[in-house]
């Protein structure tokens, strides 16, 4: 197999995971964001399509960054064992940012719901006193 067809079949792979995987986490993660922001639903559902579309631009730009349109020196024609092996970090490494950005974001979503629930009960109060 020629270098390049190993460059699309990785490049390919890395995309089903982004597209698969993006809307499987949301799906499951729905009930816990909705736990978060129970006092502010509205902002919780704003919040998500933002973490969303960060997230697809992250993960994206690591697909990008990673292409390669020429092989490196040290790569044959052919594909060899290095190869696979370098392609093999591309994916994992695509794989293990999502699993840290998504474990950072269950870390700090409580602390953003408080955070915006605060905020939201300040606004109230200062409505409550002025009028």
């Amino acid at each position: 197999m020629a270098w390049w067809t190993l460059e699309l079949i990785t490049t390919g792979v890395m995309v089903v995971i982004v597209l698969v995987l993006g809307p499987l986490i949301k799906r499951y993660g729905k009930s816990y964001a909705a736990d978060v922001f129970a006092a502010n639903p509205r902002t919780g559902k704003s919040y998500l399509v933002l973490m969303d579309v960060a997230y697809y631009l992250i993960f994206g730009a690591f697909v990008l960054l990673t292409i390669q349109f020429d092989p490196p020196s040290d790569w044959d024609e052919t594909v060899n064992a290095a190869q696979l092996q370098g392609e093999t970090i591309r994916i994992a490494g695509l794989l293990l940012l999502m699993g840290f950005l998504h474990g950072l974001n269950v870390i700090t979503l409580p602390i953003i719901g408080r955070l915006l629930s605060l905020n939201r009960r300040l606004d109230d109060d200062i409505e409550s006193n002025s009028a």
